[in-house]
């Protein structure tokens, strides 16, 4: 009998990370990789932190975490979309990357 791990796993791939649901293919360090963008989490951590007030251009996004060839750390500069992005946070649950970034000027 399967668990509900199993049809949580099931739904990653078939509804959440599928590009005609909620997946958007997009390149990550020249890998091309299907992400999930949350601005309205982006937007509740940002109240959390009292930072509302500021202007920075942030990204949050999930990822399986077998999809990257590396594993983003705080700090670490990425190329998302074209972009480059400093990472601020990770957080992984089941296998599934919860990442946070902040564009890098200049």
């Amino acid at each position: 009998m399967p668990s509900f791990k199993d049809f949580t796993e099931s739904d990653l791939d078939s509804v959440f990370f599928n590009p005609n649901e909620f997946g958007i293919p997009i390149l990550i360090e020249d890998e091309l990789v299907v992400v999930v963008m949350d601005d309205e989490k982006m937007v509740e951590r940002k109240l959390f932190k009292g930072a509302e007030g500021f202007h920075t251009e942030e990204l949050l996004f999930y990822v399986k975490k077998n999809a990257l060839s590396f594993y983003p750390r705080p700090d670490n500069l990425v190329v998302f979309d074209n972009v480059d992005w400093k990472i601020t946070d990770v957080q992984e649950d089941v296998g599934l990357l919860t990442v946070s970034g902040e564009r890098v000027s200049g």
